[in-house]
Parts: structure tokens; sequence; C-alpha cells
């Protein structure tokens, strides 16, 4: 066997590991940016009094249509990805934020308290794992 088949040989094979580790770096990317996830958006006031509900808001979902908030209202919304941006303006004008969480991948489900957040909460105290 020459050198320059030697070579041929050798270049082949780094040409088709190089084909299937860019498969499966493209794989996990879909997967990861794919992956949807359940939120519920919550508006209660804590059981023992530390945050109370806010009376009137408006909650914007990443880039879903808003939806309007009164004191115990729940909702549910779907998104895509890990990364989840919920932009609240109470109807008083008191809040007028936007909140950037990360869901974790394994969550197919969680709920986001929204009180919690406003009261000066983090991102991993006001959102918890939830079982349908």
């Amino acid at each position: 066997m020459n050198a320059v088949t030697l070579f041929g040989a050798h270049k082949r094979a780094f040409i088709r590991t190089a084909v299937v580790v860019v498969y499966i770096a493209l794989a996990v990317c879909m997967f990861v940016t794919g992956r949807s996830h359940t939120v519920l958006i919550d508006n209660r006031a804590s059981e023992d009094g530390s945050y109370k509900a806010v009376n009137g808001m408006s909650v914007t979902v990443n880039h879903n249509k808003p939806s309007d908030f009164m004191k115990g209202d729940r909702d549910k919304f779907t998104v895509k990805g890990q990364t989840l941006r919920i932009k609240v303006e109470s109807f008083d004008g008191k809040i007028d934020t936007t909140y950037t969480l990360k869901i974790p991948l394994t969550e197919d489900t969680v709920l986001v308290s929204i009180p919690k957040l406003a009261s000066g909460a983090s991102a991993d105290e006001a959102m918890e794992s939830f079982e349908l």
C-alpha cells in the first residue's frame, strides 16, 4: 500500500467521523431548542402572608398574546426552548418589568408565581415543578 492510498483512507475516515459528529450536535441542538414546556402563571397570595396577589395585571409570556390576570387567577401557556421571558404590567402601574427564567430541561410543567417574583424572590424560588 503506498502513501497516497493510505492518506486517502485516513481522509475518508476523518470526513465520515466529522459528519457523524455534526449530525449528533445538530440533533442535540434541535432537542434543546425545540423542547416544549407547559408553564402555569399564578397570581395567588401565599398562605403564610409573605406576599400578596397582584390586584390586576397583564402578562406576556415569550411572544404570546398578553393575558389579563386578577387576584387568584392561574393560566397555562406552552413555550418552546429553555428560556422563559415574562413581561408583567400591573393595572395600577406599580409593576412594569420583564423577568427572565431558565426552565430545567427535564421539567415538563412548571408553576411560576408572579406575586412571589414581584416581592423580590429569585427565579428559582418563584418557579416550581408541577404535576398535571
